[in-house]
């Protein structure tokens, strides 16, 4: 079920409103098809961020991981289950990773008629670097209100996830550039 660029269009339908994109991205998809926690503080931030903004978009990004189905998926149907109608969710179920799910989304972005803004929903570890590679693909983005998720994990952890953003930033920054490059 991924979603083709072009199929977005219909969000326009009716309204001469470019949308504001909310693009939440994925998390684990715990046994039995279940969201997991960061998920649903991601999709709740979106929902939260979203609210009183006429014509939202929600653009979910992220593949099968060690359960299926897709993160975009189950992120789409916590969004469907939030009142939030099918042409206002757009999927990228081919996302293995951040750095894939910026190009996704990227693609989809530009093959947008318009949009109003962008607004990029994760948890508050990842969110500079994702606001970083959109960037460097020449997208400006706000931060997402997702509630912090370190109430919910041991310090262990929580550092864990800082230190792999820390590594992460110029290993992806380097491979967005020798894209760019390369084009």
């Amino acid at each position: 079920m991924k979603s083709r660029p072009e199929a977005t269009s219909i969000v326009n339908e009716g309204t001469d409103l470019a949308p504001s994109v909310f693009v939440i991205l994925g998390a684990a998809v715990w046994s039995g098809g279940r969201a997991s926690n960061a998920m649903r503080r991601r999709v709740n931030g979106a929902l939260l961020s979203a609210k009183n903004v006429p014509n939202a978009l929600f653009l979910v990004s992220g593949g099968v991981g060690k359960h299926p189905p897709s993160e975009a998926a189950v992120m789409a149907g916590l969004l469907r289950d939030a009142g939030v109608p099918d042409k206002n969710i757009v999927l990228d179920e081919a996302s293995g990773d951040t750095l894939q799910s910026i190009r996704n989304c990227v693609r989809i972005l530009k093959s947008l008629p318009s949009f109003a803004e962008v607004v990029v929903c994760s948890d508050v570890y990842h969110i500079p670097r994702c606001r970083w590679l959109f960037k460097l693909y020449g997208i400006s983005t706000h931060a997402g209100q997702v509630p912090s998720g370190r109430s919910e994990n041991k310090a262990l952890r929580w550092w864990y996830y800082y230190l792999r953003e820390i590594a992460a930033v110029p290993w992806d920054t380097i491979l967005v550039l020798i894209s760019l490059v390369s084009r």
